[in-house]
């Protein structure tokens, strides 16, 4: 007792204590630094590890000769390749059972940069974190890449990645000239008016049409932005949006949708990157800050309920926070991603994608309500967070979720591992898909399963085409994934 009267006289010990407690829980909370690829008995498997597979080896890509070599031999021999950089794609893109995976990383050089025509070309094993590193110096700064520069060029480019850009369209769109080896061994240098297209099939071509040996990409300025941040009703940001597109000043944007159950999918924070006019070559690239911290509070909000709540509310107090300051391109392009891993025993964290029409936005969110439920805390099936971005009208891919200028939600989903759990989170998944098309919207192929067949051939018509010259370019069929088994070729006899 006297301890505690003690305690209760003096509060600042108290207050020590408390501060202790907690920055021992944040300390010892685990930050995992995922790694993929091969593990026991040449088991395979991705970020979600949803679909594990054995193959028959992985092998490092060492250089361009020996790498065609075994693309001859399997042309020869019948085995089929996968290609695989970071492995953040989440439905079996870079292995197939039995297969050959070919580790890309090693293939990781800055083979030139081009300061007065802003360019660089860089071989497809880099990760946008080494391009940022080579070009930052120079003033020169990526026209678009995904918000973090942990994955590497090529599997950005298979999968065909947007990211906060408003200005310069799809990213297939930066690539004047790529280095390809084709499906039957050629190394070929590709450019845009090549007459067989090969962009066409490659760029959202998940590995599938020949290995992306280097690119050369166009750059811009590494341009100083003013962040402008705001609170806006859903209902209001199809206008808004219209507003931002209309005024240049804005390059980057992107936003965050309430999924709290008091202002669920009625509030957004919005986030603008304002042109200032300078040019930086001065400022590091920044590295990834109090993570523990961000990480405490991101569980926090995965307990759904009021935690969601008070979670949404901490957000709106970050974003304020940044009204006002500014913060260079190459800087805008490289968020933190440590802190949002999950490794939950029994449970998984998945992301979809739901692109739709700019003016189908409000529209949408309100049929989304009758859908999903506002309050998730003692559901199985949980959403977490959903960020908006543009999405420009893409005209260079065929496999092409932005028909036209679109909207993008990216949505952070959580379930259980059970087999009656994931078919409940693929039941709902495939109404939200439903309810997408239903507003000529598609959704984004780099994650697991859980669309039908027909959702994917609805959203994705040019499937047939891109069947076709894939049965053309590859006619052993040597490039093999778990994704185009499922879809593609077991789809176009279904």
């Amino acid at each position: 007792m006297q301890t505690i009267t003690k305690m209760t006289k003096r509060p600042w010990v108290l207050w020590v204590l408390v501060v202790v407690f907690l920055s021992l829980i944040l300390w010892n909370i685990p930050i995992e630094k995922r790694k993929y690829g091969l593990s026991q008995s040449n088991l395979v498997t991705d970020y979600t590890g949803l679909l594990p597979e054995r193959v028959e080896r992985v092998m490092e890509a060492t250089n361009r000769s020996d790498l065609q070599d075994i693309i001859k031999e399997a042309n020869e021999k019948g085995y089929k390749i996968s290609l695989a950089g970071l492995q953040h794609s989440q439905g079996g893109h870079t292995y197939y059972k039995d297969g050959v995976v070919l580790d890309m990383r090693s293939l990781d050089k800055i083979l030139e940069i081009d300061e007065k025509n802003k360019t660089i070309r860089v071989e497809a094993g880099a990760s946008w974190e080494e391009v940022q590193q080579a070009i930052t110096p120079y003033g020169l700064a990526l026209k678009v890449t995904q918000s973090q520069s942990i994955f590497t060029i090529g599997g950005s480019l298979s999968v065909n990645a947007h990211g906060r850009d408003i200005r310069f369209g799809p990213m297939a769109g930066t690539v004047k000239e790529m280095t390809l080896l084709t499906p039957t061994g050629e190394i070929i240098t590709v450019t845009r008016d090549d007459s067989k297209e090969w962009m066409k099939y490659v760029f959202g071509g998940y590995g599938l049409f020949g290995i992306i040996l280097d690119v050369t990409l166009e750059l811009t300025e590494n341009e100083v932005y003013a962040i402008q941040t705001e609170e806006v009703k859903t209902k209001e940001y199809e206008d808004y949006f219209k507003r931002l597109m209309d005024d240049d000043k804005t390059a980057m944007h992107y936003a965050r949708v309430s999924v709290a159950p008091e202002t669920f999918l009625e509030e957004m924070y919005v986030i603008n990157y304002d042109i200032t006019g300078e040019i930086d070559k001065d400022t590091p690239l920044k590295k990834e800050e109090g993570i523990r911290i961000s990480k405490f509070a991101l569980d926090i909000g995965r307990k759904g309920g009021k935690l969601e709540d008070l979670f949404w509310e901490t957000q709106g107090h970050y974003i304020d926070s940044l009204d006002g300051s500014t913060i260079t391109r190459n800087n805008v392009m490289r968020s933190e991603s440590t802190f949002m891993e999950y490794t939950t025993p029994g449970r998984v964290e998945v992301l979809q994608e739901f692109f739709v029409p700019v003016n189908s936005y409000e529209e949408y969110l309100q049929d989304l309500k009758k859908l999903l439920s506002s309050n998730d805390s003692k559901e199985d099936f949980k959403v977490h967070n959903i960020t908006v971005r543009y999405a420009a009208k893409d005209e260079v891919t065929t496999l092409n979720y932005a028909t036209e200028d679109m909207l993008g939600l990216v949505i952070l989903i959580q379930h259980g591992l059970k087999k009656d759990e994931i078919e409940g989170a693929k039941k709902i998944i495939q109404d939200w898909t439903d309810l997408t098309l239903k507003h000529r919207g598609t959704y984004y192929l780099p994650y697991y399963r859980y669309q039908t067949k027909e959702q994917f051939k609805e959203s994705y018509p040019a499937w047939e085409e891109f069947y076709r010259e894939k049965s053309q370019r590859d006619p052993n069929e040597v490039f093999q994934n778990l994704f185009y088994d499922y879809y593609l070729k077991e789809g176009s006899t279904s």
